[in-house]
């Protein structure tokens, strides 16, 4: 039986498996690909619960080194990386820690 992903207002842990289902039932998902010895991805902790809790985009994560062929697949070689998914469709990525408001303006760009 399928989960089908409908609303959160939290960020959603991914595995390999998981990340298809989540872009392909959302219309925007940003997932950050992530280390946990990482400093700068714990610093982004908050600001992604934050966004995830009052934007209508989805918000993952997923652990490069648990799930290393999906962070290649993506181009996620280095910590944090973003990747913006509309449609099911990778549309934008970005490298490296990233302000609160350069995010909700990457999801503002292609939210309805």
């Amino acid at each position: 039986m399928a989960t089908r992903i409908t609303e959160t207002d939290s960020v959603i842990s991914l595995r390999d498996d998981d990340i298809e289902l989540i872009v392909g039932e959302t219309d925007v998902t940003l997932v950050e690909f992530y280390t946990e010895w990482c400093g700068t991805c714990q610093r982004m902790k908050p600001m992604l619960e934050t966004i995830a809790a009052d934007t209508d985009a989805a918000v993952a994560t997923i652990d490069i080194e648990s799930h290393l062929e999906i962070a290649i697949e993506f181009g996620a070689q280095s910590t944090p990386t973003f990747v913006l998914f509309v449609d099911g469709q990778p549309v934008e990525q970005l490298k490296g820690g990233q302000s609160e408001q350069s995010l909700r303006e990457l999801i503002a760009t292609y939210s309805n």
